[in-house]
């Protein structure tokens, strides 16, 4: 697909995540298209609503600043799903581009960046200076802590709730990192899907070329691992029952189980 003459300009769009999902790993992919970036610097251009009674106001200052975005920019966030959200979305003509990760390996991940990383995370303090224990610490994800945190299903379930929105492309962090193959294909799904009917300024199989080079783990504070299906390392038989038990049908409406067999 070859183009001459002037480009299109990228209408805004948005990105989202689980997180612990491999947020920045998107991030960086996304701006590897030409002239095309969000400043994750900016905190105009960063949305979050990760509370079940989502107030007025937050919908308001969301609905504003993502009417900001200007083309060839996009806005990053975690979002709970709501049929209000996404009627927001659809309303500002806005895509939305949603990754997920297995959440056995999000409890992992959240295990270990809470204490290093998440100062303003309620359990922060209990997880740097009481709760050392790793196996402790993923026991009170999953369980939560009463008047303080929520159970792990209760917490992460509105954000997953995305993957069934017609109107958004779901990709897997699993995805980007199984093999180059399918890193690619998932790479040319969103150019597919962000630049449909417009004229990209470069032929996609290039532009997938550039979002691939984009990809540096060094330049991500974030980054642990990345691996996939580390959560078989770090949770025994114990924790793997307590896991079904709470966070079981997650697992299953997530696509990462069939049953309960695992």
């Amino acid at each position: 697909m070859q183009h001459n003459g002037q480009c299109d300009r990228l209408p805004p769009f948005i990105m989202s995540s689980v997180p612990k999902s491999g947020t920045h790993l998107l991030h960086q992919i996304l701006n590897g298209m030409p002239n095309v970036s969000n400043d994750i610097g900016n905190a105009d251009k960063k949305f979050f609503v990760d509370h079940p009674v989502q107030h007025v106001d937050t919908f308001k200052d969301h609905f504003y600043r993502l009417a900001q975005l200007q083309p060839n920019e996009f806005g990053l966030g975690h979002m709970f799903y709501s049929e209000q959200y996404a009627y927001m979305l659809r309303r500002l003509h806005l895509k939305h581009v949603f990754i997920y990760r297995d959440p056995r390996d999000v409890l992992v991940s959240l295990s270990y960046f809470i204490p290093d990383h998440w100062g303003e995370h309620p359990l922060y303090d209990d997880f740097k200076r009481r709760t050392t224990n790793q196996r402790d610490r993923i026991l009170k994800l999953i369980h939560g802590v009463p008047g303080i945190w929520p159970d792990f299903t209760a917490w992460n379930r509105p954000f997953y709730q995305w993957k069934a929105d017609p109107n958004t492309l779901s990709i897997t962090f699993e995805d980007l990192m199984r093999s180059s193959a399918s890193r690619r294909e998932t790479i040319m799904s969103i150019v597919h899907y962000l630049w449909d009917g417009l004229k990209p300024p470069v032929p996609y199989e290039e532009m997938v070329n550039l979002m691939e080079a984009s990809i540096d783990p060094q330049h991500s504070n974030t980054f642990r691992k990345g691996e996939i299906g580390s959560w078989r390392q770090e949770l025994d038989g114990s924790l793997v029952q307590d896991f079904k038990r709470v966070a079981g049908d997650l697992l299953i409406e997530s696509g990462y189980e069939r049953d309960y067999d695992w």
